[in-house]
């Protein structure tokens, strides 16, 4: 029987999406192949095209799907026919161990401008082929690389924008983006309180309208990663260095440090953990006998109904029982309308003692707050004196990063520190009044906070500081915080409306 000597092949065509020049087009590559498998004698059994994928890996999906053809079909491929030689790899490992590979399967490669054969020379050509195809590759790579860091340093944001920004046009800086910008404002805002975890904020952002760009609900994942990017008050971190952008910040620098895990912890407003809004008073509440917490749960009825209960289950414990959510908690709005301060008379004084002590403490903050800001003009100047050393040479790159980083953490802490000052630099009768507003009837508080957990379980906490008992019938504490306190005292005894002590404002220096 007479064996066939016809020669067969397959061509392989790529292009990266940057790359669409004369010469280098998917229909030029694929014509000059076939050009050259005609010449050659060679029946082309299958074209594979890859547009828009780099040369710097072999992980290709068309690539990979014409090495597995060349194996399938073992020792009858006798050619992989490419253009030129950066079309089938541009890096020299990748090049030598895919021409392993097709060995093994009985195909060699072959370039339609390049004179590359298994002869000496032909093998040697191949050899510096590659090595200059990866040569290019790396001149490419350093040239972009050194392009998108002279953008930087130009404080050009090169990636993309994230949510609250957008462009204008291909290549530009980030611009505010109108829609979404407001909601990045809040975020901050609410999460520097200090109440929130990631999903109940996720939470109360959808519930005000914040989508994603695919028109989602935010994850709290995204969440996280937004009060976590610097690039939200104006700065960049790329490239191991820290530069201000050429665009306009969302949010104050000093906002998104009181934002961050160690200044939250540092001043006591690390995250919380999800209150389930289900049972508000869920360990809140506890038993007076046992001191054991009331928690809380669905029991499911015959018809498949949920009815929810708090309940405690102490073995031994007298007071175990089922308590009706609602039931509980309408006890709970009643109690805190009778330990709500009423007094006038008792309103009226605490005002004036508290305003006396405010404005005799004043001066002392507003000295205090004009010390630290010297020290950041101080801080300031040795950070310029920093920069000049860099310039003369005098300091190293990494002596200068060093210092320059060490400074600026000095400057961001005294700002966090009058940042948490300017707090306490507001119209105090005001405030007075807002606050009186929240507890003159505490339980229409409560309720109102119904769809904020959050912030119901930070104003019980304000109320109660050390929880409150529940015997079953009615709600009742040790210890109330001093508002209330006080307003029970003048209740019970009016000759006790005098100076307490402990009612000063604390200013911490």
């Amino acid at each position: 029987m007479e064996q066939t000597t016809e020669k067969t092949g397959i061509i392989y065509c790529r292009v990266s999406s940057t790359e669409q020049v004369e010469g280098t087009s998917l229909g030029m590559q694929e014509r000059y192949c076939r050009e050259y498998a005609e010449r050659e004698g060679i029946k082309v059994l299958e074209c594979f095209v890859e547009e828009g994928e780099s040369a710097k890996t072999a992980n290709r999906t068309q690539f990979q799907k014409a090495l597995a053809f060349c194996a399938q079909k073992k020792q009858y491929v006798d050619f992989f026919i490419v253009h030129k030689i950066d079309r089938f790899a541009r890096n020299q490992g990748d090049h030598a161990v895919t021409q392993e590979f097709l060995r093994r399967s009985g195909t060699r490669l072959r370039s339609v401008t390049e004179q590359i054969d298994e002869s000496p020379v032909g093998r040697a050509m191949e050899g510096m082929l590659s090595v200059f195809a990866e040569f290019d590759n790396n001149v490419r790579s350093t040239r972009s690389k050194s392009g998108m860091e002279e953008r930087v340093r130009a404080g050009i944001w090169t990636w993309a924008a994230p949510i609250g920004y957008k462009r204008l046009v291909q290549g530009g800086n980030l611009v505010t983006d109108d829609d979404t910008a407001p909601y990045i404002r809040l975020a901050f805002d609410e999460w520097a309180k200090g109440t929130h975890s990631f999903k109940s904020l996720a939470d109360f952002l959808y519930e005000r309208g914040f989508r994603t760009r695919s028109g989602t609900r935010a994850y709290p994942q995204l969440i996280e990663k937004m009060v976590r990017n610097p690039l939200y008050c104006g700065i960049i971190r790329a490239f191991g260095t820290e530069v201000k952008g050429a665009f306009v910040p969302l949010i104050e620098e000093e906002l998104f440090l009181r934002c961050q895990p160690s200044v939250r912890r540092r001043f006591g407003t690390g995250e919380r953990v999800t209150n389930n809004p289900d049972f508000p008073l869920r360990r809140f509440a506890v038993c007076p006998d046992c001191d054991k917490s009331l928690t809380g749960s669905f029991s499911t009825g015959r018809k498949h109904v949920r009815y929810p209960y708090y309940h405690h289950q102490k073995q031994g414990c007298s007071r175990a029982a089922f308590h009706s959510k609602e039931n509980l908690e309408q006890t709970f709005v009643e109690y805190l309308g009778k330990v709500s301060p009423k007094h006038k008379k008792y309103e009226k004084v605490f005002k004036a003692v508290v305003m006396d002590v405010w404005q005799s403490n004043y001066k002392k903050l507003d000295a205090e707050n004009a010390r630290v800001r010297k020290e950041i003009e101080v801080l300031e100047g040795e950070r310029q004196r920093v920069f000049d050393l860099h310039r003369a040479k005098t300091y190293s790159d990494q002596e200068f990063m060093d210092q320059k980083d060490y400074i600026n953490r000095q400057v961001q802490q005294k700002k966090l520190l009058l940042e948490e000052k300017r707090i306490e630099e507001l119209n105090m009768e005001d405030a007075l009044n807002y606050c009186f507003d929240f507890v003159r009837d505490s339980g229409k508080t409560w309720t109102e906070l119904e769809k904020m957990p959050a912030y119901r379980a930070r104003f019980q906490k304000l109320i109660f500081p050390q929880k409150t008992t529940f015997d079953g019938k009615k709600f009742g504490t040790k210890k109330m915080s001093l508002v209330y306190e006080l307003n029970e005292a003048v209740g019970a005894d009016s000759s006790k409306l005098v100076t307490p002590r402990g009612i000063e404002p604390r200013f911490t220096p």
